[in-house]
């Protein structure tokens, strides 16, 4: 190593010496070798061309991210029901139960808009944004509201009306399903009033059989649901009242059975929700609200009445309260001859569309005991009948593939729809959907076989 450095030297010397020439000759000057003792000045600019490195670059590679349907979503998009996704540049896709999972491609996070459309393609009011950032390969989508660890305790309601304490007892030892019963011990009046009273010596029966009573205010009148609506010291003052009377009596709860109040009343209606929910919990009861039907295609008919399923605010009902009641009926009565009172095609329509606003865990679905003897001469008056008393009408069966029910022919002419048959049918859906049981409307038109198909 040692000889090799002795011969390197000069040769480096030899080298620099070699290009002090070149550019003495590049410049047409002798370049004087340099002196120890003579100051040196900066050589004059050198006119050779130099060449500047290029800058270094840096390639972004998109991302594929994954936005996948939480199942909650995906229950809410059955039936040619979609949601739209909106990125930066506009619609780039559609999900729903049957193509859950869509992909984009990211080099930053972007807020990603996501609507519910109806069958048709219409947009609807279901609406909310996400940000996705391309650090997360999956995303899933979901609306922000949405309890996804909640779990509520499942139950069997059974409204009750007509009658007595004695007869209310004697139909609940009937019932060996029902955990909850609901008398319907108040209602308001035309005047905005409220009316009625509860019985605690029921309450107690209930409980020493081991089940719940969430008595039950019902109003039905839009005019005097407009004078108490509107006028807030009553409205509040009457929350408070029920949510008392409850509590002294020893209930477990209040269900709420107020419907059919017009479209303007619909805040007003939220905020006395939100009161007597508010005041029941206080002492912790428990509060359900019975809600009217709706789906993208069928409304309250006649239009006149439309209000009664247009009117209620979903979402902000579904969350004041701890429970929601669909009443999947009536899809046909003296408005829509002839039907039945809820076809399975129909009620499932109706949940769907009922999770857009509500969680499965938070939603009962209710059942009717009932269905209706018709007359042909007299389609707008058929006569409500206890599924039990239809059922041992004997007639001619013939199936309806438009309802997925039979329909009963009798001899002189009046016909009905096989209700009873039916009722497996509905109860299926509480578990497909995941909702927390169902609410049975109601004992007195009740029949064993009810019971039996309920699995009680």
């Amino acid at each position: 190593m040692q000889i090799m450095r002795r011969i390197a030297l000069p040769v480096v010397l030899l080298v620099a010496g070699l290009a002090v020439a070149a550019c003495s000759t590049a410049t047409g000057e002798e370049v004087p070798s340099p002196d120890p003792d003579v100051p040196t000045t900066s050589p004059a600019p050198s006119t050779v061309p130099t060449t500047t490195a290029p800058l270094a670059t840096t390639t972004v590679v998109p991302v594929e991210v994954a936005l996948r349907l939480h199942d909650y979503e995906r229950l809410a998009t059955r039936g040619g029901v979609t949601i739209q996704v909106t990125g930066p540049d506009g619609p780039f896709a559609q999900l729903d139960a049957a193509n859950p999972v869509v992909s984009m491609d990211l080099v930053e996070p972007v807020d990603v808009e996501f609507t519910y459309l109806t069958p048709d393609g219409t947009p609807t009011e279901v609406t909310w944004a996400q940000r996705i950032d391309p650090e997360s390969l999956e995303h899933v989508v979901v609306q922000p509201w949405r309890d996804l660890e909640g779990e509520r305790e499942r139950f069997v309601v059974a409204w009750q009306s007509q009658g007595d304490t004695a007869e209310y007892i004697r139909r609940l030892d009937a019932a060996p399903t029902v955990t909850v019963t609901s008398p319907l011990w108040w209602s308001i009046d035309e005047e905005g009033e409220l009316r009625g009273a509860g019985d605690p010596a029921y309450v107690a029966a209930a409980h020493d059989r081991g089940g719940l009573v969430w008595p039950a205010v019902q109003g039905i009148d839009a005019d005097g649901l407009h004078v108490l609506l509107q006028d807030t010291a009553r409205r509040q003052a009457m929350a408070q009242q029920l949510a008392d009377e409850a509590e002294a009596l020893g209930s477990d709860g209040l269900n709420i059975d107020v419907e059919g109040f017009r479209d303007e009343d619909g805040a007003a209606f939220t905020l006395f929700v939100e009161e007597i929910a508010a005041a029941v919990h206080e002492w912790g009861g428990i509060v359900s609200y019975d809600l009217v039907p709706r789906s993208d295609d069928w409304d309250i008919t006649p239009v006149e009445l439309a209000f009664w399923s247009t009117a209620p605010e979903r979402r902000a009902l579904a969350e004041a309260v701890d429970y929601t009641v669909l009443m999947a009926y009536d899809q046909h009565n003296r408005f829509r001859p002839a039907g039945p009172v809820a076809a399975p095609n129909w009620v499932e329509d109706l949940i769907v569309y009922a999770l857009r606003y509500a969680d499965p865990h938070t939603v009962l679905l209710g059942i009717p005991a009932y269905g209706r003897l018709w007359n042909p001469a007299e389609l707008d008056a058929p006569r409500a009948m206890a599924i039990g008393s239809l059922a041992r009408r004997d007639g001619v069966r013939t199936p309806d593939p438009e309802f997925g029910v039979d329909r009963v022919e009798l001899g002189d002419g009046w016909f009905y729809w096989a209700e009873q048959d039916i009722v497996a049918d509905r109860l299926a859906f509480v578990d497909e959907y995941g909702l927390s049981g169902w609410a049975v409307w109601r004992l007195g038109l009740d029949d064993p076989s009810l019971w039996e198909a309920m699995g009680g």
